[in-house]
């Protein structure tokens, strides 16, 4: 880490060449910086061209690249002072809109979000549904998420237990890999909503140290529970209202039998099987704890319904519940852009350093 800035204070104004001839200046925040700092690794690796980052605000800086903290004076005297070959824009900021307009060399704003941005260069989004919402756009996925390997298969004959309930027309709901607290919140959502149409509701808690404590504390629901590990037919029966699971196998293969699925550990503190639930091709809900970056990322692209607070969660689940165009459509949204996401960060090192070469 360069630990002082290219520029500082009066050195702005200077009219002397610029602090690193010929870089790429990324602009963003240190946060944005820090969560796409693999993809910058990358970008600096095959660039010709010397990297530098152009801070918008006051956070720890604990990257690599040299750096400069954005002055207060007007978005042209920055431009004119930086002399960049390129711009590589992660936020949107009344600076980095000033600079890009000032600034006469290539502009890339990665992951936009508005249409005001597309007069400002080249504008590359994550979705489809994105381009579609702001009018424009190149599709690239999001580069600055590191997007796991794919998942090993799960057992593809699991949701066959459900024939039964779904010959009766009932929805299935899953919480799944919940965390302390988020128990109470799955069972009270599900009585809310189940006194108004009837459903299914699959609970997986995501500790096995668990199961038994998290089983003993639902019998006061007096809810017909049928327990997974103890279930001695092939089909879950139809009068079950909530389907218990305490085995890991059981836990994964869940996911590709929901309607909805809520995500654990988005709710209260905890770990998530995020990967896992945004590639099950099924309406994801997630709370406001989005600590997880492809939680972050999928909730940034609207890809996933999120809920602010507790009380929403009743109203999001219970109009996904009542309405199977709705959840087909989210669910269409969800894997659209869960497909760009791998090769993302390829492509568009590959874009950038076209433009530089």
């Amino acid at each position: 880490m360069a630990d002082t800035p290219l520029l500082r204070g009066f050195q702005w104004l200077w009219s002397a060449k610029p602090p690193l001839p010929g870089a790429v200046w990324v602009v963003a925040t240190c946060e944005s910086v820090q969560a796409a700092r693999g993809f910058l690794e990358d970008l600096a690796a095959r660039l010709t061209r010397p990297v530098a980052v152009l801070l918008l605000d006051e956070g720890p800086y604990q990257e690599p690249w040299p750096w400069a903290l954005a002055p207060r004076f007007g978005p042209e005297r920055v431009a004119l002072r930086l002399k960049p070959a390129g711009l590589v824009i992660l936020d949107d900021h009344p600076m980095a809109r000033g600079i890009a307009h000032h600034g006469v060399c290539p502009v890339s704003w990665i992951n936009a979000r508005s249409p005001d941005l597309l007069g400002l260069g080249r504008v590359l989004v994550d979705s489809e549904a994105q381009a579609t919402a702001i009018g424009g756009g190149l599709v690239t996925g999001n580069p600055c998420l590191d997007w796991p390997a794919p998942l090993e298969p799960v057992d593809e004959t699991f949701c066959g237990r459900f024939q039964s309930v779904r010959k009766a027309g009932r929805w299935l709901m899953y919480f799944a890999a919940t965390v302390p607290g988020e128990e109470t919140l799955a069972y009270a959502t599900f009585l809310n909503i189940s006194a108004r149409s009837g459903g299914l509701l699959a609970l997986a808690p995501a500790d096995a140290a668990r199961h038994e404590e998290v089983y003993r504390e639902s019998i006061k629901y007096h809810l017909l529970t049928t327990r997974q590990k103890r279930l001695m037919t092939s089909e879950v029966p139809p009068k079950t209202r909530v389907y218990y699971i305490e085995e890991e196998s059981a836990r994964q293969a869940m996911y590709a039998c929901a309607d909805a699925i809520v995500m654990g550990g988005t709710f209260a503190e905890g770990p998530t099987d995020a990967l896992i639930a945004l590639s099950a091709g099924v309406s994801v809900v997630v709370g406001p704890r989005h600590h997880d970056p492809l939680v972050g990322a999928a909730v940034l692209a609207d890809a996933v319904i999120a809920c602010d607070h507790e009380a929403a969660l009743t109203v999001e689940t219970a109009r996904l519940m009542a309405d199977p165009v709705l959840r087909a459509s989210r669910a269409a949204r969800l894997r659209d852009w869960v497909a760009l996401q791998p090769g993302a960060r390829s492509r568009v090192v590959a874009l950038l350093a076209a433009d530089f070469s």
